[in-house]
C-alpha cells in the first residue's frame, strides 16, 4: 500500500503498485455504447430464454396470465432496444429524444454496473469504461437539461489536486460566480449538495468517484470532469482546465467561449 498519499474510498483496496495502474484512461463514447448494446442483447436473450422455460407452466395455470407475461416480456425487450436507439440519437443530434417519466429521462445509463462488469470480462478496465460512461452521461446532460442562467452552480474538486490546480479552478469559479468546495470523498460531497441545493454540479474526480456521484444525484444535472493521475491515485492529480470552463459555459448558456479563453491545457502546467 502506498504511504505517501491518503487514498479515497474508491481506492481503499489498491495495493500501491503503480506499475499496474493505467496512465491514460481516456476512452471515447463508442466503447460504452458498444458494450451497452452487447448488454442489451444479452438481457433480451435472457428474458426470451426465461419466458421460453416458464411458458408451459404459465399456460397450465392460466392462459390469460401467460398472455400478459408474454406481452410484458416483449415490451421489456422493445424498451431496452428503444432506450439504446434514443440514447444514441440524442447524442448524435444533440436533441432531447429520451423517454420521459415526469422530470426524469430514461436512458441506457441505468445499465452501467452491468456494462462495466461485461467490459472487464473483455479486458476493458473499470476506469476506461468509466471514462467512456462519463462522456456519454455528459453528452446526455447537455441535450436533456435546461440551462441554469444565473442560478447556483456548484463545483466539487478532490483534495488530491495539486495546489496550483486548485488555485486555478477557484479563480475560474470566482470569475463565473460559482460555488466551489474541496471534498475528500462522496459522502461529504452528498452532504454539501444537500445543504447548498445547487441547480447544477460540476464534479472533478477520478472515474470511480464520478460514476457513484453521478448516480447518487440523479435529480440534479451533473457534468463530470475526470482528473489525470500521473503519480497514481490520490496524489498530485491534474485536470483539463478547459473542460471545466466549457461545463460552466454550458450551464450558463454561453454559445461560445468568452475571450480571452482558457487555453486547452492541463491546469497547473
Amino acid at each position: 500500500m502506498a504511504h505517501d498519499r491518503k487514498l479515497g474510498d474508491e481506492w481503499s483496496h489498491w495495493d500501491g503498485d503503480l506499475s499496474r495502474l493505467e496512465r491514460n484512461t481516456e476512452t471515447g463514447k463508442r466503447v460504452f455504447l458498444g458494450f451497452a448494446i452487447m448488454s442489451i442483447l444479452l438481457l433480451d436473450i435472457a428474458i426470451a430464454f426465461i419466458w421460453y422455460m416458464i411458458k408451459p407452466r404459465m399456460l397450465e395455470i392460466s392462459r390469460t396470465i401467460a398472455n400478459v407475461m408474454e406481452w410484458a416480456a416483449i415490451v421489456a425487450i422493445i424498451v431496452l432496444f428503444l432506450s439504446f436507439m434514443l440514447t444514441v440519437l440524442s447524442i448524435i443530434t444533440q436533441k432531447n429524444l429520451l423517454i420521459g417519466f415526469g422530470r426524469k429521462k430514461f436512458s441506457i445509463t441505468f445499465l452501467t454496473p452491468f456494462i462495466i462488469q461485461l467490459g472487464e470480462k473483455f479486458g476493458i478496465s473499470y476506469d476506461r469504461m468509466g471514462n467512456s460512461f462519463i462522456k456519454v452521461s455528459n453528452s446526455l446532460i447537455k441535450t436533456t437539461r435546461r440551462h441554469i442562467n444565473n442560478q447556483k452552480i456548484l463545483i466539487l474538486i478532490p483534495r488530491c489536486l495539486t495546489i496550483a490546480v486548485q488555485k486555478e479552478i477557484k479563480q475560474l469559479a470566482q470569475k463565473y460566480g460559482c460555488l466551489i468546495f474541496t471534498v475528500p470523498g462522496g459522502e461529504l460531497a452528498r452532504k454539501i449538495i444537500a445543504r447548498e441545493r445547487p441547480k447544477a454540479v460540476i464534479g472533478v474526480a477520478c472515474e470511480r468517484d464520478l460514476i457513484s456521484g453521478i448516480r447518487d444525484v440523479s435529480s440534479i444535472p451533473v457534468i463530470g470532469v475526470p482528473n489525470q493521475r500521473p503519480e497514481g491515485p490520490c496524489k498530485n492529480t491534474i485536470v483539463n482546465f478547459r473542460d471545466i470552463e466549457e461545463a460552466i459555459l454550458h450551464f450558463l448558456n454561453y454559445k461560445t467561449m468568452p475571450q480571452p479563453a482558457a487555453a486547452n491545457h492541463f491546469a497547473g502546467h
